[in-house]
């Protein structure tokens, strides 16, 4: 007698395709159906199932589904969180779109692409087993996580829009790149950018008014205004001069891009501010960890979730990206090998910039950076950051799991 229903569900933007499949090997369904992909739709899939595990008298439930983003945030949800199955047991998974991909290739290479056909094959890897980690939902982590990806996504659109920036401020000012201003998306550096029509009028300029003007951007921060005044004096005499037409365009381009860069710099400000508050609710030890601040440590919590969701700290580095390739047949053994390219983008960001900054704050992690660093390897420092990476996963890993404070003597030397 069957006893676990498999079900796998094909999820679009206005649709899900449901195909029902029981034990054993038989390509044959229980059941196919469409319901709409809002409340309603899942609501009716619900009574659907239940009024199958009645006919069937059958004991367990599994959902299967792809991950698509947005679209499939909502069904995983309810399916796991907020309808009851009651007294069947459930249990809901999402999948990779490539592990359904290579599954599908694996059986037939000339399966068609429909939905029908892709929700057969979604409830036949159910069926086969090597399941990934059962989903899970937690209102008080998905809402971190939607910050932190949203800061990520603002970040990401500024480091693009500063970028954009730059090309035009070489065209306007060449020689800016040799100014007093490391951080040329400063408030004081984007009001010269903003404030000087051409370098001849920033050279025209009495010094001591330009003084005063640096010192009034800098909210008097500079200890040396006038160095600052008379360097970029310097740095515009010797930039190249632009015809007033081109002058003019590049002048607009760049107001357009520092309107922007301003609007994404309060907007991660106040992201930053939400997930800093977000955070002091939520136990926690990693920011005792010399280099990771509020956001890292959000970041991190919020993409890994319930740490034993994971078996081991190899299990959360495959998941993190963080895991290296095999290439081996026979007696030959590849001497070089690559991270694996599943993984979530979000948390391998993470623990990267983490190890960047980790590695400069902290002494037993920078000694290990500069030893990797210094070994004879193609990309020596890419490859140093990506191991400090994966030593940072095991410590991530234990103190998640233990809730203590970092102690880098009895954490490190035991664990990393």
């Amino acid at each position: 007698m069957s006893h676990i229903l498999f079900v796998g569900i094909d999820v679009s933007s206005k649709n899900n395709v449901v195909c029902c499949l029981p034990e054993g090997d038989s390509a044959k369904s229980l059941s196919r159906f469409t319901v709409t992909n809002d409340e309603p739709g899942v609501l009716a899939l619900q009574e659907r199932i239940l009024a199958l595990m009645q006919k069937h008298e059958l004991s367990s439930i599994r959902f299967g589904l792809e991950a698509t983003g947005c679209y499939s945030s909502h069904l995983a949800r309810y399916l796991e969180h907020v309808l009851s199955f009651m007294p069947y047991e459930h249990s809901v998974y999402v999948f990779n779109p490539s592990l359904i991909k290579v599954f599908k290739k694996s059986h037939f290479l000339d399966a068609p692409k429909n939905d029908r056909v892709d929700a057969w094959f979604i409830a036949a890897k159910l069926r086969s087993g090597h399941l990934p980690r059962a989903f899970t939902w937690s209102e008080t982590n998905a809402a971190l996580q939607r910050l932190c990806r949203t800061r990520f996504h603002v970040t990401q659109c500024l480091t693009r829009e500063t970028n954009f920036l730059l090309t035009n401020l070489f065209l306007k000012f060449s020689s800016y790149s040799v100014g007093p201003f490391g951080k040329k998306t400063s408030a004081t550096s984007l009001a010269v950018m903003e404030h000087f029509a051409s370098v001849e009028t920033l050279i025209d300029m009495p010094v001591e008014d330009l003084v005063a003007f640096v010192a009034g951007c800098g909210k008097n921060r500079f200890e040396n205004p006038q160095e600052v005044a008379q360097a970029l004096q310097k740095a515009a005499r010797a930039s190249y001069r632009l015809p007033k037409a081109m002058a003019d365009a590049v002048n607009l381009a760049m107001a357009s891009n520092i309107r922007v860069i301003r609007s994404l710099q309060e907007q991660a400000k106040s992201l930053q501010k939400a997930i800093e508050e977000h955070l002091a609710t939520i136990p926690q030890t990693l920011t005792s960890v010399p280099g990771i601040g509020p956001i890292f440590a959000a970041g991190l919590i919020s993409e890994i979730g319930d740490i034993q969701r994971f078996p081991n700290q190899m299990a959360l580095a495959k998941y993190a990206g963080l895991a290296w390739t095999e290439s081996q047949s026979g007696d030959f053994k590849g001497v070089e090998s690559r991270l694996i390219k599943s993984g979530n983008r979000y948390l391998k960001y993470y623990f990267t910039e983490a190890a960047k900054s980790v590695q400069v704050h902290d002494t037993v992690f920078a000694q290990y950076f500069s030893l990797k660093a210094a070994e004879p390897a193609k990309y020596a420092e890419k490859r140093a950051l990506a191991l400090t990476a994966r030593k940072l996963v095991r410590l991530v890993d234990y103190l998640l799991r233990t809730n203590r404070l970092y102690e880098p003597r009895e954490v490190i030397r035991q664990h990393g």
